[in-house]
């Protein structure tokens, strides 16, 4: 967990706790020169069980933590203890998962990883990123996007709480590229782009974020695709983070 100079924390929610406990029992296996197959059949166990928890895809048991580090030979306790709690935790909270009913498990990862980070690099070319935007501007995007009432409060509550990392004393660097188009479209008139536009003008005051418009002008260039964001991690057990928009997060 980062620390700043003040002794102020970085918040690690579960999906962190999740990633982290997941790499350590990958590099455990991988110290005690063993396969995914291996470590099955020792254990009695299916190989596509051992894939998934290395991958994050199914909840890992205390129990199962305690068997995989007895297997791979772990003996320092003080170690085993923290993977164990780490388990505990990731099964005892629900983390963004209580959101899995408005938002793709992609998003779920993206969002749970983001406060921990470093730094966060986005490229957006048709709308503002919804830790920038306002709730009028957000529900009137929401509402044009299809979504019904009740699927606009529930994203509306998941943009609220995303945006409460920036006012913690410890967040992520932001480096945000917008395109010129995510601030000439008018999204919910004249009233509500002039609202957040000028919301975007006391964020860029902010320590440690950048906002920067690439216009029209500039031509073409290989961010044309669509938009991504890019999450580093302090924290070496933690790999970059890429989120493609409409495709899955990846590690690399």
């Amino acid at each position: 967990m980062d620390v700043a100079a003040d002794g102020a924390k970085k918040t690690e929610t579960v999906e962190v706790k999740k990633r982290r406990l997941r790499v350590a029992l990958r590099q455990a296996r991988a110290a005690a020169t063993m396969t995914q197959k291996a470590a099955a059949e020792r254990l009695v166990w299916s190989t596509s069980k051992i894939v998934r928890i290395e991958q994050g895809t199914v909840p890992v048991t205390p129990t199962d933590v305690r068997a995989l580090l007895h297997l791979y030979r772990v003996a320092d306790e003080s170690r085993i203890e923290e993977l164990v709690e780490l388990a505990k935790d990731a099964r005892e909270d629900k983390g963004w998962s209580a959101f899995s009913d408005v938002l793709s498990p992609a998003a779920l990862e993206l969002f749970g990883n983001e406060p921990a980070a470093k730094v966060i690099y986005k490229y957006e070319p048709s709308v503002v990123p919804g830790l920038f935007q306002t709730q009028e501007y957000a529900r009137s995007l929401l509402k044009v996007l299809g979504n019904s009432e009740e699927q606009i409060d529930r994203r509306l509550e998941v943009r609220a709480q995303r945006q409460r990392m920036l006012d913690r004393p410890v967040h992520p660097d932001l480096n945000f590229i917008l395109g010129e188009a995510a601030l000439g479209r008018p999204v919910g008139g004249e009233d509500v782009m002039r609202e957040q536009i000028a919301h975007l003008l006391e964020l860029t005051k902010v320590d440690g974020i950048s906002v920067l418009l690439l216009p029209l002008s500039a031509g073409a260039h290989r961010g044309m695709g669509g938009a991504f964001t890019v999450l580093q991690f302090d924290d070496p057990l933690l790999s970059d983070l890429l989120y493609l928009e409409k495709r899955r997060a990846r590690e690399r």
